[in-house]
């Protein structure tokens, strides 16, 4: 399995050249943990995207079924040239997918309202010493 994600890097590299490669690498990275980490950067954000904690979980298990699917065909004596084209794009679409949904839950979860305050709300006297004279 590593063997053919290393082999898939190389001909994504070559496909998109070093640059791309990276970058294409970089934006689905960050979405998938920009959906999962982004979103504790305030505490009503993870209930306006829950699912985003599970984009990570999602991406691995979507990869390893598609790597047990491409490796199904070879046991079934599939050329493993002929069927990698075909993998590769399976597996590029699904990580940007991935990396798209994870981005949208820290937008959405960032777009989000905050609870209303409690306009009423006063600090308990203990809190807050004052100690103004006349």
């Amino acid at each position: 399995m590593f063997n053919e994600m290393g082999a898939r890097r190389r001909r994504l590299r070559e496909m998109l050249g070093d640059r791309g490669q990276g970058f294409a690498e970089f934006l689905v990275l960050g979405g998938v943990l920009a959906g999962a980490l982004g979103l504790f950067l305030a505490p009503w954000m993870p209930a306006a995207a829950p699912w985003g904690f599970a984009i990570p979980f999602v991406f691995v298990v979507g990869f390893l079924l598609i790597e047990a699917r491409r490796q199904a065909k070879i046991r079934q004596g599939a050329e493993t040239e002929r069927i990698a084209s075909g993998y590769d794009w399976a597996v590029f679409l699904w990580s940007f997918g991935c990396g798209l949904a994870g981005a949208a839950a820290f937008v959405i979860a960032l777009a989000a309202k905050p609870p209303p305050s409690d306009e009423n709300w006063t600090p308990p006297q203990s809190t807050v010493s004052v100690d103004i004279l006349p």
